[in-house]
């Protein structure tokens, strides 16, 4: 068992890997041990990465935990604890039950079981929603928005997570790292001015929304509201989140 401050950590097992670290389940410890929680922890560990960019992925991963701990919304996944005084930086955040991809690939089976109904589509995607328009109010650009970044939890919320491209549009800082996030993320989410080269914007987040939406296969009642979202020439989609969120409360008003 790890101490850690005023807490004890204990792994309890692997939950799995991405590109740029791996996440385990732990349980959380007061200084007592009379009281416990459980958690995720993401460690720095990429897994392809050359000396000359090992670096910059340390930089990105520091910036994740940094502003991602300093974001408090109910759809954004809280940070807990951190360490980045080591050569092994990590993070601990709340734990989730599973990602919208999960849910939706059981969806796709057509059981019963898993059905989502188009109400809880729109709750999901209302979720989500508010929790990019949290980040945009704080100058943020999320750049990554796609079902394996939006996660469950046991409450029934649905959480913003991975903020590895992360975009602070006040720190000029992170310029430096532009070109590195402009190539990275997933093509099918990708706006087409960014495959273009172009500058990431708040409708270039708004873009990767609309193939959210697709993904969750609505109705055709937000057939507009998709396509508003996805056009190609990034000044005809949405200006904010709040105007897509004011359309479908509009829609929900006529009963969608």
């Amino acid at each position: 068992m790890e101490e850690f401050g005023n807490y004890y950590i204990e792994t309890i097992e692997h939950l799995g890997r991405g590109t740029f670290g791996t996440v385990d389940k732990v349980r959380v410890y007061n200084k007592t041990k009379t009281h416990l929680t459980e958690y995720a922890r993401k460690f720095f560990e990429p897994r392809y990465a050359t000396q000359s960019d090992y670096e910059e992925y340390k930089e990105r991963f520091r910036r994740e935990i940094t502003y991602q701990s300093d974001c408090f919304n109910r759809n954004i996944v809280h940070v807990c604890l951190y360490n980045l005084a080591i050569d092994k930086p990590w993070f601990i955040m709340e734990l989730a039950e599973e990602s919208l991809s999960d849910l939706l690939e059981k969806n796709d089976c057509k059981e019963k079981e898993y059905a989502l109904t188009n109400k809880e589509k729109i709750f999901i995607l209302k979720e989500v929603l508010n929790g990019v328009n949290y980040l945009h109010s704080r100058n943020f650009l999320h750049r990554d928005i796609k079902p394996e970044n939006i996660l469950k939890f046991k409450d029934g919320r649905f959480k913003l997570s991975d903020f590895g491209l992360i975009k602070n549009l006040k720190d000029s800082g992170t310029n430096q790292l532009t070109q590195f996030g402009q190539v990275m993320g997933t093509n099918k989410y990708m706006a087409p001015e960014i495959q273009n080269g172009a500058d990431y914007t708040i409708q270039s987040d708004i873009y990767a929304l609309g193939v959210v939406i697709e993904d969750l296969e609505l109705d055709e009642t937000l057939a507009n509201i998709h396509a508003k979202c996805t056009f190609r020439q990034p000044k005809k989609r949405y200006n904010n989140i709040q105007e897509i969120i004011k359309d479908i409360n509009t829609l929900e008003g006529i009963n969608i």
